[in-house]
């Protein structure tokens, strides 16, 4: 029995045997369920074709079914007229009739068969297998142009596609599957197997799409991949797939991507909310409420199906790629476009519904990086060398005629085109990409074509692009979500907790307003459980840092002075300058290349930094902590940071850099609240309360092994220091306290780690000290083995550094300004605002007077009439006003007094270090003239200003640490630093002295009692620092003489003594050529260090332009010396 009809199997054995026509005519009968016998076509089951009988019998043949009128007797079946008698459609009559020849043909071959003869059995057997590659090729066909025959019943892509579900009424179709596409593909291989198998695949990407099949939390996605796995599975349909019209078709782009393409349906199924809502409104519906540990379990079971359903598609995909190199090309081409049209996904503000979801996203970065284990998880990166790192020009922009893709469109070279490049504008990576193109033209035209790349660097350039649209962005937008939450909870508890704050008719829909906003709270707080699950989960993060741990080592080989590291040990490029750029191919590389590491690297420090230290992570999954390879955390991390940070001219965009700081802050973290290092300061925290994660003291411990770290880092962070100061985005001037405020801390964990660190920094600031003395000799070089003396204290030039420890201190001193400033007064704003809050509330609270007039509402409103609600709107608007103003003034003062903190301690401990910078003519003073200032506001009259509720608490802010490290930093350049103090040093302190005595505005002795006073009464010093203080105080007043004497020649000079800019006599005149102004040559090396320009015209203006003017100074000195023995004559 077959699908409940009879078919006839020839007899063994009997007293009457069938001649090989007549079993013909029997065993093609029943398998095809036609009969040319219209004795009795009823009972037997089969449709009689009364056409073709009386044909046959018009022609003098019998009207027997044969091999020969096999077709002739198919066509006349499947005849609109047959079809629609018989009730069944095209499709499902074929694949019956295959069914039962099937059948026939297994019972033939086994059992039921060794009974013949075998010459019979197999003339019996051929026969039957005709009718099925007949049958077979009129399926496909039917599949291919259903069009070509009557639209009765159901099509056969819907009939397929429930066999390969399991979902078919016919379980016999199900287990015969298998053998039905085997034939199906060796019959159409060569004759369009693509179009015969595309309406299969797109009616499985269609049930993929409906809602119960596209939720992981319905059984029928597992059904969709099922059905995908047994199609790819044959391998001559897996080389087809790639050939499909709906494979790639040239009007999808963007999120038609997800529909428009015969993968696309599959690659949309995902864990991530964007792709499925029930997962945020079912799964994690009470999620927030729950405890970690069931959080864990949810996240747990939504994993292992994400797990299950990536690694069904990468299955799905690998097949693809490794049937052939055309089919694997045309896979890259796919996956090339789908990046290429949706490079929004990356951008700063995308717009979701144009782009592809996160999930199908993620799927796709899943595959690539699983496509690419094979050499990235080896622990000793043995193929890294296939690696071309002009890929770019190579294969993504290189035409079809010359090796490269099909690219009409030309969708995937733009893409590439208009990336970001390293170090290289737009101007300079379109010449050079022009250039190259050429060159493959002319050598295409010689026959002598430059190789195309290999799968490994296709592979690698594909799965680094899919990460940075894919999970790169995806965690991006992880990140602003969070910080999303962030606000609206802290906006909540602040409107709620203050609704006092709040006008009377804001007042009067606060309750409703208030749930209202806590249930979009409570959703937020669901989809960001939903989004846990996804962008933490340890497997995916693993995965992801084994590729960027080979692209670290790929990007550190580019710029190794050898170019053989990971193979040999690294040795650091010399500096890089003007004239001399870093190689042309790394210039032009990608810059998200750089980017992805380092913000894959800054999140999984914050958010997950499990997966930093595990071992599958630190040397593949290939590997042990006992491999050879280098780890990634340990090994390769500390010298890509310390690399990039030492030599900045390789990466143009200064918040790459920046974000390398970020790394090292956050591995190097100090909470600020256990700070115990105050300078010459009794007290602070205590530190060790904080458990910290053990990546920061394993890091920690990496950089004391890191022979480049020792000899590079100090030096690499102090220049950035400086070179931050201008970003070229339009909020440069707030940018860089931030990026300086991580750089200071990063220094503070450093300097309290290892003693070290201290002697590097004190080396780094000593070169700009000894007047002539030779630079050191360095090659610019150094290994990651043994570091030569030389190179460990100077790895640059020394006159480059000198400039920048002049351009350190002077923005150090700036920023310092600035920022105690902006600090104190932002508290003295919240203050005032906070104090007159709180006298509004006092006067409403407190009764009326006893024996006071009351005037009756009605009296009250015909006595003011309006005034009195202009008076209401009035205060309604200034409590308004005065609420957004202190919002503001407590944002901004919780940054400022941080920064503040910090760059106060950093200029206290380096005028300790190192003095004599501070000491210098360039700076002394404005540094002096800073100090005095900010003295006087921390100890002065205005002091009482500051105090602000809970200011400490709120704000981080101690006035009582300010103002010890502050008269520190006093002590430091006001008085020697030992007993034995050289000339120089005498000369440089005596300079900071009058310095501090000169400023007029300031300056008092009364200000330093007051501030010692304070320092005494709260025991922040100790006595002997106590003691330098009142030393350094009596210093000033000694100096103050030598003050007066200043006055009195600035007062008497000609014109043409006096800089033009501080009215102060000049000890060292130069010229500026470009304005041919003449100024005091420390007066206009401070103005150029913030400025770089002519003050009198804006002309660009460097140092080295100046001209010495050696008459006017012997000039000068002579009147000098006169006119001070004059008054030293009249004083006697």
């Amino acid at each position: 029995m077959a699908d409940g009809l009879t078919i006839f199997y020839p007899q063994c054995t009997g007293t009457t045997e069938k001649t090989f026509e007549q079993w013909q005519d029997d065993a093609l009968s029943s398998v095809l369920f036609v009969t040319l016998d219209d004795a009795n076509p009823k009972r037997s089951g089969r449709f009689y074709l009364k056409g073709i009988a009386e044909e046959l019998r018009e022609e003098g043949t019998p009207a027997l079914i044969s091999t020969a009128t096999l077709e002739r007797v198919l066509v006349a079946r499947l005849d609109e007229s047959a079809v629609v008698a018989s009730g069944a459609g095209v499709f499902e009559y074929l694949s019956k009739s295959w069914q039962a020849v099937h059948t026939v043909v297994e019972n033939l071959c086994g059992a039921k068969g060794k009974g013949l003869n075998p010459s019979v059995r197999e003339a019996r057997v051929q026969v039957l297998r005709n009718a099925q590659e007949l049958l077979v090729s009129y399926m496909g066909l039917a599949l291919q142009l259903p069009d070509m025959f009557p639209q009765t019943g159901r099509l056969g892509r819907a009939i397929m596609a429930d066999a390969l579900m399991n979902n078919s009424g016919s379980d016999t179709l199900v287990e015969m599957l298998p053998d039905l596409l085997t034939q199906l593909s060796a019959r159409f291989a060569d004759d369009g197997l693509a179009e015969v198998i595309a309406p299969i695949v797109s009616e499985l990407g269609l049930r993929a799409l409906l809602r119960t099949n596209r939720s992981l939390l319905q059984p029928g996605f597992r059904q969709i991949l099922a059905a995908l796995d047994t199609l790819t599975t044959n391998s001559q349909i897996a080389q087809a797939v790639p050939h499909m019209p709906t494979f790639d078709p040239e009007d999808c782009a963007g999120r038609r991507m997800q529909t428009g393409t015969a993968l696309g349906p599959f690659l949309a199924l995902s864990g991530f909310p964007s792709s499925d809502e029930s997962i945020v409104q079912v799964y994690y519906a009470d999620a927030p409420e729950r405890n970690r540990q069931d959080r864990e379990a949810l996240h747990g079971g939504l994993r292992t199906t994400v797990q299950f359903l990536q690694a069904a598609l990468f299955e799905t995909t690998n097949r693809l790629v490794r049937s052939g190199v055309e089919e694997r090309k045309l896979t890259l081409q796919l996956t090339l476009r789908i990046l290429a049209t949706n490079a929004l996904r990356s951008g700063m503000q995308v717009d979701m519904a144009k782009v592809v979801d996160d999930g199908f996203a993620d799927n796709l970065a899943s595959i690539w990086l699983r496509l690419s284990e094979p050499f990235t998880n080896d622990p000793g990166l043995k193929r890294i060398d296939r690696i071309d790192p002009d890929w770019v020009s190579l294969r993504a922009m290189r035409s079809i005629q010359t090796g490269g893709l099909d690219d009409e469109q030309g969708q995937i070279s733009a893409y590439w085109r208009e990336l970001t490049r390293v170090n290289a504008d737009k101007e300079l990576a379109d010449a050079y990409l022009e250039r190259r193109l050429r060159e493959e033209e002319e050598r295409s035209a010689s026959n002598n074509s430059a190789p195309t790349p290999g799968f490994i660097p296709d592979c690698f350039f594909t799965t680094a692009a899919a990460l940075h649209i894919g999970t790169i962005s995806t965690l991006t937008r992880y990140k602003d979500m969070l910080k999303r939450i962030g606000q609206f909870e802290r906006e909540i508890e602040r409107i709620g907790g203050a609704p006092e704050n709040l006008s009377p008719m804001q007042r009067a829909g606060f309750p409703m307003v208030m749930q209202r906003w806590k249930d979009q709270l409570q959703m937020m707080r669901r989809e960001k459980c939903a989004l846990d699950a996804q962008a933490l989960d340890s497997r995916r993060l693993i995965n992801t840092m084994v590729f960027y741990r080979f692209v670290m080592c790929f990007l550190l080989r580019q710029v190794d002075s050898r170019g053989e590291f990971p193979y040999q040990p690294f040795v650091m490029p010399g500096e890089s300058s003007e004239t001399q750029l870093p190689a042309e191919k790394w210039r032009m590389l990608p810059e998200f290349l750089i980017e992805d590491v380092i913000e894959f690297m800054v999140f999984n420090t914050i958010y997950a930094p499990d997966t930093l230290i595990d071992v599958a992570g630190q040397v593949g999954r290939g590997g042990s902590n006992d491999d050879i390879g280098l780890r990634t955390f340990d090994d390769i991390l500390p010298l890509f940071v310390v690399t990039f940070l030492a030599r900045p001219k390789y990466i143009h965009n200064p918040y790459l850099k920046a974000k390398l700081v970020d790394i090292l802050h956050m591995l190097t973290y100090r909470d600020p609240r256990e700070d115990d290092d105050y300078v010459d300061t009794l007290g602070g925290n205590i530190p060790g309360s904080l458990r910290l994660h053990p990546s920061i003291d394993q890091f920690q411990s990496s950089l004391d092994g890191n022979s480049l770290a020792r000899a590079y880092l100090i030096p690499a962070l102090l220049r950035f220091y400086v070179d931050i100061e201008k970003t070229g985005a339009s909020s440069q001037f707030y940018d860089k306290f931030n990026i300086r405020y991580y750089i200071a801390r990063t220094l503070r964990a450093l300097w309290a780690r290892h003693p070290r660190y201290v002697e590097a920094t004190r080396r780094f600031f000593l070169q700009s000290i000894a007047d002539g003395a030779e630079p050191s000799k360095t090659t610019g070089e150094t290994t990651t083995g043994s570091v030569s003396r030389d190179q460990r204290t100077t790895t640059g030039s020394v006159s480059r550094d000198q400039r920048v420890i002049e351009e350190f201190v002077a923005r150090l001193m700036t920023d310092t300004t600035y920022l105690l400033d902006e600090s104190l007064s932002k508290l003295v704003i919240i203050r005032d605002i906070e104090k007159r809050q709180d006298e509004q509330r006092g006067c409403v609270d407190q009764p009326e007077p006893a024996g006071s007039p009351t005037v009756s509402n009605t009296e009250a409103n015909a006595n003011t009439g309006d005034e009195d609600d202009d008076e209401n709107n009035d205060e309604n608007r200034d409590e308004s006003n005065d609420a957004s103003r202190l919002q503001e003034a407590e944002r901004m003062a919780q940054s400022y007094v941080s920064l503040a903190h910090e760059t106060v301690h950093m200029l206290a401990f380096l005028s300790r270090l190192v003095p004599r910078p501070f000491q210098a003519g360039v700076v002394v003073g404005r540094l002096a003239a800073m100090l005095n200032y900010n003295l006087d506001q921390l100890a002065g009259p205005k002091c009482s200003n500051l105090r602000v509720r809970d200011m400490q608490k709120r704000f981080s802010f101690n006035p009582r640490v300010l103002l010890s490290e502050l008269t520190s930093v006093y002590v430091h350049l006001g008085l020697p630093a030992n007993d034995m103090p050289s000339d120089e040093d005498n000369h440089a302190i005596k300079h900071f002295v009058m310095s501090v005595t000169a400023d007029d505005r300031c300056y008092s002795t009364a200000l330093f009692d007051k501030a010692y006073s304070i320092l005494e009464r709260r025991s922040l010093k100790d006595e002997h620092s106590l003691q330098r203080l009142r030393d350094f105080v009596k210093s000033c007043e000694e100096g103050k003489v030598d003050s007066d004497a200043v006055e009195f020649l600035e007062s008497r000079a000609p014109d043409n003594y006096l800089d033009p800019l501080l009215a102060s006599l000049m000890t060292d005149p130069v010229r500026l050529p470009t304005s041919d102004s003449v100024m005091d040559l420390s007066v206009i090396k401070g103005q150029l260090l913030s400025d770089p320009r002519d003050p009198f015209n804006r002309a660009p203006l460097t140092v080295d332009m100046l001209e010495p003017l050696p008459e006017l100074k012997k000039e000068i000195v002579e009147w000098r010396d006169r006119m001070l023995q004059e008054r030293h004559n009249s004083l006697q």
